[in-house]
């Protein structure tokens, strides 16, 4: 009877065995889709940052002013960059990147999905980045808005290009909507020329008509969105007094009218959006 027992948990010590090797060859737990980046780059439990396809990243910024949103909204929250990698993401080759900035408040800077709808989550780094305000009495983004945003958008992009190092440096696209275009508009005004040294072609939807710089984007892509309506007149004469600016400074200007839209700009627009990204600003 003793041999017997011994017998059996002989066996059943080589089965655990044979289950402990299988889990560490091949049943190891997968990293989280997404996580929180502390700092230094190191996640927030001090590992160092995974890089998967389809990961999402989120970065804090709690020693940074309140976002407008925050300012908006009466909340304290830590300013955030959220960065999604493409579904193909191989860390051995580089990618381009679009930074979108939203519209209105500007958000949390936590949702980079206009860009993941531009690119459909593949073929490019896809970031969102806060709005910040200087002047909360005014709910348009303003040159002294912007003026006090590079700065902080400099820490942001530093912290993700030593985060991300295969981002594309000649293929860095900056571009938003309504607010967003205004910031787009005024970061190239107001940033004593990094901005447009730093991305490589721009989009701007709805906004950034009173853009004054375009000598600074000499030779790059931009592409002006606006809302075709009915009674939208005035608007369309605003765009083509602008885009004519741009296009005698020797900016490479595209001019798309978005039918029937009005001040938005729908998920229905990106395929023109990444078509001349495509074609236009990618080089």
């Amino acid at each position: 009877m003793e041999k017997r027992w011994v017998a059996i948990l002989s066996t059943v010590v080589l089965v655990f065995a044979c289950l402990g090797i299988g889990f560490a060859q091949g049943g190891a737990a997968q990293p989280a889709t997404s996580g929180t980046v502390g700092p230094h780059g190191a996640g927030s439990d001090g590992a160092p940052t995974v890089l998967l396809p389809g990961h999402s990243l989120t970065f804090e910024f709690p020693d940074m002013p309140l976002t407008f949103q925050d300012q908006q909204t009466k909340t304290t929250k830590p300013a955030t960059m959220t960065v999604f990698l493409p579904t193909n993401y191989d860390p051995a080759r580089k990618f381009p990147m679009i930074l979108f900035l939203n519209g209105g408040d500007g958000g949390a800077g936590g949702n980079p999905g206009v860009a993941r709808g531009i690119c459909q989550s593949k073929d490019f780094i896809c970031v969102n980045l806060p709005l910040f305000k200087a002047d909360t009495k005014d709910y348009i983004i303003r040159d002294a808005d912007c003026k006090m945003m590079w700065p902080l958008f400099k820490r942001m992009l530093a912290k993700l290009t030593d985060t991300i190092p295969n981002i594309d440096p000649a293929n860095r696209i900056l571009g938003g909507f309504s607010n967003g275009a205004h910031a787009t508009g005024g970061l190239i005004d107001c940033s004593d020329g990094e901005a447009a040294r730093w991305f490589s072609a721009f989009f701007v939807v709805e906004g950034a008509g009173r853009t004054q710089r375009y000598d600074l984007i000499k030779g790059r892509p931009l592409l002006i969105c606006y809302g075709g309506q009915a009674g939208r007149d005035r608007t369309r004469a605003r765009v083509q007094e602008f885009s004519a600016v741009a296009h005698e400074a020797g900016v490479k200007v595209t001019v798309h009218e978005m039918k029937d839209t009005g001040h938005a700009f729908p998920s229905a627009e990106y395929a023109f959006v990444r078509k001349w990204i495509q074609d236009v600003a990618l080089k």
